[in-house]
């Protein structure tokens, strides 16, 4: 009976580790550092500091299995020809929402062409802190989820954004925003 006890307390103690590790946003922090599988990168950086770190395992992985539907990334491209547009993706390489989603918008960008001199990426922290700027500029920036990208005109005012996950998808979601069109991202409703 007491093996049976333990098994069952095993079990349900086993369970409880694996939700909470699903649900709590502070579940990697309690993890030595030397096993979490990102690296934290805050302000600005690059496509290729990102590749040139851990963070470049869990980018390719998603990177080489989101599959941009074709049509949708041809009117991109073509939008893109035709408009001076600029983006910026902010964005935690802590956050699994960044880790899914960043690697398959770089994916769309390359699939339409999109000259990469115009992309900024920046890092922030757990709190959603743009790191670099002021507390007015962080304020008027609004960054309250990440990944958020934000899409610039020729003028560089802000067209639209894309925050945290996508209405229909990554790719028809930023049609809409490059090309003019109503869209609300989740948070807007």
């Amino acid at each position: 009976m007491k093996k049976r006890i333990s098994l069952v307390l095993l079990a349900i103690g086993v369970t409880l580790t694996v939700i909470a590790g699903f649900t709590s946003s502070s579940f990697n922090s309690n993890i030595d550092s030397s096993q979490q599988d990102y690296k934290l990168i805050l302000g600005e950086f690059s496509l290729k500091e990102l590749k040139s770190s851990i963070n470049k395992k869990w980018f390719e992985a998603q990177y080489n299995t989101y599959d941009p539907k074709p049509s949708t990334t041809s009117e991109i491209a073509s939008v893109f020809k035709n408009k001076d547009i600029s983006i910026t993706v902010y964005m935690g390489t802590w956050c699994e929402d960044s880790q899914r989603e960043f690697p398959a918008f770089i994916k769309v960008l390359d699939k339409t062409g999109f000259n990469k001199d115009k992309l900024k990426i920046v890092g922030v922290d757990e709190n959603k802190k743009v790191p670099n700027i002021s507390e007015e500029e962080r304020k008027a920036l609004n960054i309250i989820n990440v990944p958020t990208i934000i899409v610039y005109n020729a003028n560089g005012k802000e067209m639209n954004r894309f925050v945290e996950f996508p209405q229909q998808t990554l790719e028809e979601d930023l049609l809409k925003i490059v090309s003019g069109k109503d869209y609300k991202h989740v948070y807007e409703f």
